[in-house]
């Protein structure tokens, strides 16, 4: 077996130039070798992605045909086989429904990898937060603990805004309304979702916290 690459991947063939945007297929192969990019590599693909999250509504569109990802839940191999299997993310429209961190061990690496994905394809890469894309999760389960194992809580602050930044739902082809959680009773158009104030931690209670927990369930 080759061992792991030793150094992580140098600025200029990770991003080439200043302004643009990561290598996502030497990103894939490196951290699948089990490679790690530097603190100043990771916070940087952190701020591209938030400036592209930003501009986003919180109620996406996107057309058929596309392919729906559920919870990964750091499990970084599995989201690279899927990804072989699935389509070449270059020619193929995805929406993933959040929770791609905690109680698997590769966390860092499924965010990186959708990051790097989603900075160079912004309109094909859909990514809507799920319920683990919170501080109070992530703190409870192990993300949190993964990023200060190997950088800091500076970096883990990163992937916080990121978090925060992340889309609530998704309208795909005109026809089917997709979210991490379920339908909120206080959602009387589909038009309110964007008049959500998504840019924190997620509320216990209301529109915003049903998107991402409300499960289906008989009210007894």
């Amino acid at each position: 077996m080759p061992l792991p690459p030793c150094k992580p991947i140098t600025d200029e063939l990770l991003f080439k130039n200043k302004n643009s945007a990561p290598n996502w297929k030497l990103v894939q192969q490196f951290l699948h070798d089990e490679g790690q990019l530097s603190k100043a590599q990771v916070c940087r693909i952190c701020k591209q992605a938030i400036e592209v999250l930003k501009k986003e509504p919180n109620l996406m569109k996107i057309d058929g045909p596309v392919i729906v990802v559920g919870d990964i839940h750091g499990q970084y191999y599995d989201l690279i086989h899927m990804l072989k299997l699935a389509g070449n993310p270059e020619k193929s429209n995805y929406l993933f429904l959040g929770d791609y961190v905690d109680r698997g061990i590769f966390g860092m690496e499924v965010m990186i990898l959708l990051l790097s994905l989603k900075i160079n394809l912004p309109s094909k890469f859909v990514l809507l937060r799920g319920n683990h894309e919170s501080r109070s999760m992530t703190e409870n389960f192990t993300f949190r603990q993964e990023v200060l194992d190997r950088y800091d809580e500076g970096t883990y602050e990163q992937f916080l805004e990121v978090f925060d930044s992340l889309p609530l739902a998704c309208v795909v082809d005109e026809k089917y309304l997709a979210m991490h959680g379920g339908i909120s009773p206080l959602i009387q158009k589909i038009e309110e979702i964007n008049h959500i104030e998504r840019f924190k931690e997620v509320p216990l209670d209301g529109m915003f916290c049903d998107l991402l927990w409300a499960d289906p369930m008989k009210d007894d």
